[in-house]
């Protein structure tokens, strides 16, 4: 066990302090590393074989490949399950790669199909800009898209430049029957829902992105895989060398959940099962603890640089009972807190503390981390709830119901009665109230201090 705790510290040392420079790598290393971390699919790259070449070409010229990302601003947040490609992209900028950003203030205000019964909300040209510049803020916790080495495009640079000749002239090279015996969009057809003309053109849009600015690799979750084909088809009609397709796994969700065909659910907010770049590391390191253990697997693979060698080593010494599950957990959450909050370790020793706090052995009544609640008389303890923990009064309500909040008194939490949710906060005052496993909030009167 001794010897399992030093592999475990070692290994925590090498991802969270992973090498910043991988240009010294050869076109081999480098092939190595990408394949590592692509989807689990039998064609997530299209070529491998290519791929091989042009980076053996990229070092023996000096040149770097063309990395190729698209992103539509479409809400103003993301989450981890985002962040997969963006740590993706960083590698091939590690690797001192260029990296050509296409930002679709364009084609965001149109909307991917891909996968969706329903048409997007159309945005605005402020709100899709808005969204963008919050996106900026996050995705910096990842890698820096206003670097000097990223070239940053928005395709409505082109697309409002191009003529309606032209277009007709691209279009007459596609086959629609192509396009609407896409699963996705054929299930959409098949189950009454409409699609619009544009929608069904998305992928063409996507593709003059790449015409434009012919890419050697283009990389995206495995959801665009089909987008990213027509990149290619389109590339190859104007004459040009297709570019790559490299496919990244959707990220399983936090709860562990299977859909109608048996795959993990991906992350995403309309399910709520995601965790949000901006949570603060103490929740974010909670959020990791509690997921699964089939997913926290997943997750080792899609979000820490972990080698496959090293995940199944691990993975291994867990199932031979060598390291505890939980053991293997702290150290993924301590890895995910560090990758989105720029490695520092006094934010991951805190997140870890707090959490310890709260869950572990040394767990304390009321933890540091329990945010200090002035109330005044006229309040409803529902409405200082609401407020403070963003839910809805109806949430609350529920969340009574379900015994999902309790009440600090004497040395122990009972549960909270709907008969004192909506009684005056001041009578449940000075107490702590605990909403879910991980909110604590310290109920204070006006000229009390903890």
């Amino acid at each position: 066990m001794r010897e399992a705790a030093s592999d475990l510290k070692a290994l925590e040392e090498r991802l969270l302090e992973p090498e910043a420079d991988l240009r010294h790598l050869t076109a081999e290393g480098q092939y190595e590393r990408i394949m590592a971390k692509v989807a689990e699919h039998p064609e997530s790259v299209v070529t491998p074989e290519d791929l091989l070449e042009r980076l053996r070409n990229s070092k023996k010229t000096g040149i770097p490949l063309k990395v190729k990302l698209g992103i539509d601003p479409t809400g103003p947040d993301i989450h981890i399950g985002h962040a997969v490609t963006l740590i993706n992209l960083r590698l091939f900028q590690r690797m001192g790669h260029k990296i050509q950003l296409v930002i679709g203030d364009f084609t965001g205000m149109i909307g991917d199909p891909s996968g969706r019964m329903d048409a997007r909300p159309a945005l605005t040209e402020e709100e899709m800009r808005q969204n963008m510049s919050t996106y900026d803020e996050q995705a910096a916790r990842i890698i820096d898209l206003r670097a000097a080495d990223i070239e940053r495009h928005y395709n409505s640079e082109w697309m409002n430049k191009i003529s309606m000749r032209q277009w007709a002239g691209i279009l007459k090279q596609i086959s629609a029957s192509e396009l609407l015996q896409r699963e996705d969009i054929r299930t959409r057809l098949e189950k009454g829902y409409g699609i619009s003309m544009a929608e069904l053109e998305y992928a063409l849009f996507m593709g003059y992105d790449s015409v434009v600015l012919v890419p050697d690799i283009e990389i995206g979750g495995l959801d665009q895989y089909l987008n990213m084909h027509m990149c290619r088809k389109m590339m190859s009609n104007a004459g040009q060398r297709p570019e790559i397709i490299i496919t990244y796994n959707l990220l399983a969700g936090t709860t562990g959940v299977r859909d109608e065909e048996g795959r993990l659910l991906k992350m995403s907010k309309s399910y709520g099962n995601y965790i949000p770049i901006t949570v603060a590391p103490e929740d974010m390191f909670g959020k990791v603890m509690s997921i699964p253990d089939e997913v926290m697997w997943v997750w080792y693979r899609e979000l820490t640089e972990i080698t496959p060698e090293e995940l199944k080593e691990l993975k291994g010494a867990v199932e031979a009972g060598k390291v505890h599950p939980k053991d293997a957990k702290q150290l993924l959450a301590r890895v995910v807190v560090g990758t989105f909050n720029h490695y520092s370790r006094e934010v991951i020793e805190k997140a870890n503390a707090d959490f310890n706090e709260k869950f572990g052995k040394k767990a304390v009544l009321v933890p540091d981390s329990a945010v200090m609640v002035g109330v005044q008389p006229e309040e409803a303890l529902i409405d200082v709830l609401s407020r403070e923990a963003g839910e809805t009064k109806s949430q609350l309500r529920r969340l009574v119901q379900q015994k999902g909040i309790q009440i600090l008194k004497g040395e122990e939490y009972v549960v909270l009665t709907m008969e004192e949710l909506l009684s005056p906060a001041s009578d449940s005052a000075p107490s702590v109230i605990r909403v879910g496993k991980r909110r604590y909030f310290d109920l204070r009167l006006p000229g009390e201090k903890r």
